[in-house]
């Protein structure tokens, strides 16, 4: 089976419970669940099960734990994630600790990023958004440069 590609920028509110919606178009990827941990920049990281076992091996499995570094981004990843399942209404819930860490409150905004999708407070996106768009000639120079 051919993995979906996580594309897009969509808009929700969280519920009373904390519970976020997938989009629907995105759905299938999470038919087996949804992983969710700190992500960089302040937003969160939510993983189908297949994809977290790929960034599980690939990004993390070789930080050497003799290193302070290495034990250091484990911790950031793993102390927080947790395992959900996605509910009859499409959504997942987020743990009040994760929402914290990425100062989330009620209106987020989910990007798809290739493999994964990230949950960011909707002014933090915005604002991060407009930064990124504004130094996008520069970053590209900078990354085929080397």
């Amino acid at each position: 089976m051919q993995r979906q590609l996580l594309l897009g920028e969509y808009e929700f509110t969280l519920d009373a419970k904390n519970r976020v919606a997938i989009p629907a178009r995105l759905r299938p990827a999470f038919a087996e669940g949804a992983f969710v941990t700190r992500g960089f920049d302040r937003c969160l990281a939510v993983y189908p099960p297949e994809q977290w076992e790929r960034f599980v091996d690939e990004r993390t499995g070789d930080l050497p734990e003799m290193s302070s570094k290495g034990r250091q981004v484990r911790r950031f990843v793993f102390a927080g994630a947790s395992q959900d399942h996605v509910d009859g209404q499409g959504r997942i819930k987020l743990p009040g600790h994760l929402l914290e860490f990425a100062g989330i409150t009620k209106d987020v905004t989910i990007i798809g990023v290739h493999d994964h999708l990230e949950v960011w407070d909707r002014g933090g996106w915005a604002a991060y958004r407009k930064a990124m768009e504004e130094g996008a000639d520069a970053t590209a120079d900078e990354l085929t440069a080397s």
